[in-house]
């Protein structure tokens, strides 16, 4: 992805969201297979289109967007399980994990 943004530049409407710098969520966009993790930061860091990621990646803007719908999904349920299974930890409740 570096590649990426050292070929195409980081567009000039950019900016750092506050949720990047979480580290649950960091380290989940790690574990993320590195084509979906590449969309959804590609589109949601760098504020790139869909059409300029298809293009940069070689791809239809319709596969960007299949992977960006998965990629949420993903991050959803992982981030999610993760809150719960925090909040039954903090109350002393056992969790089925």
């Amino acid at each position: 992805m570096g590649e990426l943004l050292k070929r195409f530049g980081v567009p000039e409407q950019s900016a750092t969201p506050d949720l990047a710098l979480r580290s649950d969520l960091m380290r989940e966009l790690r574990a993320l297979p590195p084509r979906l993790a590449a969309a959804l930061v590609l589109r949601h860091y760098h504020g790139y289109t869909n059409r300029d990621i298809a293009h940069a990646l070689g791809i239809p803007e319709r596969t960007v967007a299949s992977r960006l719908i998965r990629a949420r999904s993903r991050l959803q349920v992982r981030l999610s399980s993760e809150r719960e299974w925090r909040t039954a930890l903090a109350r002393g409740v056992p969790t089925d994990e």
